[in-house]
């Protein structure tokens, strides 16, 4: 049997085909709809990709003849404000820069692994942001190894940039804070059943909150906590929950500013004056919060975002730069609700 003595100089979606053995049509599904395809088999042609140093003519062809850079942000939730608010930093970032910005959202673990799978290979992008998507081993050497630079928000891996928020920090200041203002009956409210796809940030406002109440000796009852999946009546129902009990929290501590709209509303149908009878504090820093007169933990999203497109930008211009890890702390903006 005749054997190839070289690889070919631009090898062809027919090689790709042949080497995995799957058809051609299953080999431009990988490339264009990686989530219609197996996990197993969407492994054997990438492989036979990366073995081939593949890349789709026509995306060759774009890209030889484009003068504008495109820059792709993969993010979960992307009509939640604190997704919104951090994409305008991205957008301001941009302005005025070669690069044009395309967003791909994710609803499951399989799209985030197809895109993962997918993006680098496409050869569409010069650089990606993962927003509060985590990043594992397997992906993160396919996109280190087809050379597309990505900088993660809010989780952190090896060999990337990556922008981190103390979210464990940002707990703790708001149990200082209420504690500071005379509250004792503290309470919180949050989410569970979050997509295992995406990073987790409860678990760590919620250990940080709980930290600092128990170092002030006040602690924080189990019956005080109060979790359950998202929707904003649900969070109506948790904050009656919490207001039933005897005696009820004189302050919450809600996971985020879109959870602190809905207690404002149930201390509102309670007849309840906020901050005097309820405390009500917030976590992100979003628009939402200042038009509500809500005080919030501000995580900096407008400024995450900007700073990671910096990054990358940065990274694009010198790729020999070494990897950043940007860290930001957290801040109580004191607005009437507390």
């Amino acid at each position: 049997m005749a054997q190839r003595t070289k690889a070919k100089a631009h090898p062809t979606i027919y090689d790709v085909a042949q080497s995995s053995g799957v058809s051609i049509s299953t080999v431009s599904r990988v490339v264009n709809a990686p989530q219609l395809v197996n996990e197993g088999t969407r492994k054997k042609v990438l492989d036979a990709v990366a073995r081939l140093g593949f890349v789709p003519k026509a995306e060759a062809i774009v890209r030889a003849r484009k003068n504008v850079g495109n820059v792709g942000v993969l993010l979960p939730f992307f009509t939640s404000p604190s997704f919104v608010q951090r994409m305008r930093g991205v957008a301001a970032a941009l302005a005025g820069t070669e690069y044009e910005l395309i967003v791909y959202t994710v609803e499951s673990a399989g799209r985030l692994h197809g895109y993962l799978d997918s993006l680098p290979l496409r050869r569409r992008l010069d650089g990606l942001i993962l927003m509060s998507l985590p990043l594992d081993a397997r992906h993160a050497q396919h996109v280190l190894s087809h050379g597309l630079e990505t900088v993660l928000i809010e989780v952190g891996f090896p060999s990337f940039c990556s922008v981190e928020i103390d979210n464990v920090e940002g707990g703790r200041i708001a149990a200082r804070y209420l504690v500071s203002k005379g509250y004792r009956r503290c309470a919180f409210v949050g989410e569970s059943g979050m997509p295992a796809y995406t990073v987790h940030m409860n678990d760590l406002r919620l250990s940080g909150y709980r930290e600092a109440l128990e170092e002030a000796g006040i602690g924080l009852a189990e019956n005080y906590v109060n979790l359950k999946p998202y929707t904003r009546e649900g969070v109506v129902a948790q904050t009656h929950e919490l207001l039933g009990l005897n005696p009820p929290p004189d302050a919450i501590f809600a996971y985020s500013d879109l959870h602190a709209a809905d207690i404002l509303k149930a201390a509102r149908e309670k007849g309840l004056r906020v901050p005097e009878d309820l405390a009500v504090i917030g976590f992100d820093g979003t628009d939402m919060a200042d038009y509500l007169g809500l005080t919030t933990v501000d995580q900096g999203l407008h400024e995450s975002g900007r700073l990671a497109a910096e990054l990358l930008i940065s990274r694009i211009s010198d790729r020999g730069r070494p990897p950043q890890a940007v860290r930001l702390q957290p801040k109580v903006i004191q607005r009437v609700s507390a």
